[in-house]
């Protein structure tokens, strides 16, 4: 529990997901940590996982959700979390509300712009019915009514509401990634090329083509990290695939660990929708502070900044052809020429992420 801050503001952290898939939401507590601001955090827990993480209060609301569920269940549990965390809100009359994740942005749209003006800001992170133009007015009010709105990547500019402001929040995690092993060569052509994923696995039946496509070839391993990751362990066992490296979930604590076993990034989401096109991954942001390549979808918005960088490579279909380009690909790669890109950018990001925190302190220390 914090319990030292210097100012007597009321703020909270309110978010649909669980504690660990908020990792990066250490972007808003470390500012709050190093300006003395106390904070709550208000989340729905849909594994019955009671997960640590340091804050004043945690209110939690458990709601288990099978992700065999049929959709329309799924989100009436998640309908149940609003009012009781509505509750909460109103009771502690807080002076300030950081909106984590684009589900709890559209559940609680009117009551932030009714209840909270001026006084939230708001996290965008994917497309939830962003486009849609049902809610377009829902969403104008929202976002022109917040604090301020931060992006994890322009390309959701495209859909987002317009004539609002819009801070560029890169998710380079330095509370998670700091005093990790940082890559300082290429494998050699006698080691192993280990692929890998860290983070919610999802998209199995993609992910299982990927396995399949490098099952059992004495060059690769195919590595998966995080939360799903067992579900691709029993297909790689009925399968017969030996090459594959499983971890199922694990505290975000342990990130770094298991980013040091890759070294090509799996950034394969596909394109068949907006999101996924206009998304910035955090995996982008894994390979760049690793100095390590990371595989990208065409017709993607990573896939532009990552080839960009010289750091992308792109990614058609699951041929023997392609595993043979990517094997000369990668041993062609200059690695202090890869590195140097990396840091560049990284850079670069640094100084977005510098506004971001500057307009964070000044909106929620006007109420110390």
């Amino acid at each position: 529990m914090i319990n030292d801050s210097k100012s007597c503001a009321r703020v909270a952290i309110l978010s649909c997901v669980n504690i660990k898939h908020m990792s990066l939401i250490s972007l808003y507590t470390d500012i709050l940590k190093r300006e003395g601001v106390a904070y709550d955090v208000i989340y729905m827990d849909k594994y019955g996982e009671d997960e640590e993480i340091e804050c004043n209060h945690k209110y939690r609301y458990i709601n288990k959700i099978d992700r065999k569920l049929p959709r329309f269940i799924k989100k009436i549990k998640y309908y149940m979390f609003k009012p009781w965390a509505c509750r909460v809100l109103k009771k502690n009359k807080y002076d300030f509300v950081i909106v984590w994740n684009d589900l709890a942005i559209f559940l609680f749209a009117d009551f932030l712009s009714k209840h909270l003006k001026g006084r939230y800001c708001l996290n965008v992170r994917d497309n939830m019915y962003y486009d849609r133009p049902r809610y377009g007015r829902m969403y104008q009010r929202c976002f022109s009514n917040s604090s301020f709105n931060t992006i994890s990547s322009k390309g959701f500019l495209d859909f987002l509401p317009k004539g609002v402001k819009y801070y560029p929040i890169n998710s380079l995690n330095l509370s998670v990634l700091r005093g990790m092993k940082i890559r300082d060569r290429m494998r050699t052509e006698d080691e192993k090329i280990r692929i890998g994923f860290v983070g919610y696995v999802r998209f199995f039946e993609r992910n299982e083509k990927l396995l399949d496509c490098f099952a059992n070839d004495p060059r690769y391993e195919v590595h998966f990290y995080g939360t799903g990751a067992n579900v691709l362990k029993k297909y790689a066992e009925s399968k017969g695939i030996r090459n594959g490296v499983f971890h199922d979930s694990f505290p975000v604590s342990e990130t770094a660990k298991y980013l040091e076993n890759i070294d090509i990034m799996n950034n394969l989401y596909g394109n068949n929708t907006l999101n996924i096109r206009k998304a910035i991954s955090i995996k982008l942001f894994h390979s760049l502070y690793s100095h390590i390549p990371v595989l990208v979808n065409t017709d993607t918005y990573v896939g532009e900044v990552a080839t960009s960088i010289g750091v992308g490579y792109y990614v058609t279909e699951f041929t023997d052809k392609f595993k043979d380009d990517l094997y000369k690909w990668y041993h062609n790669l200059n690695f202090e020429t890869l590195a140097e890109n990396c840091e560049n950018y990284l850079s670069f990001a640094r100084k977005e992420n510098k506004e971001f925190e500057d307009i964070t302190v000044q909106s929620i220390c006007c109420f110390i």
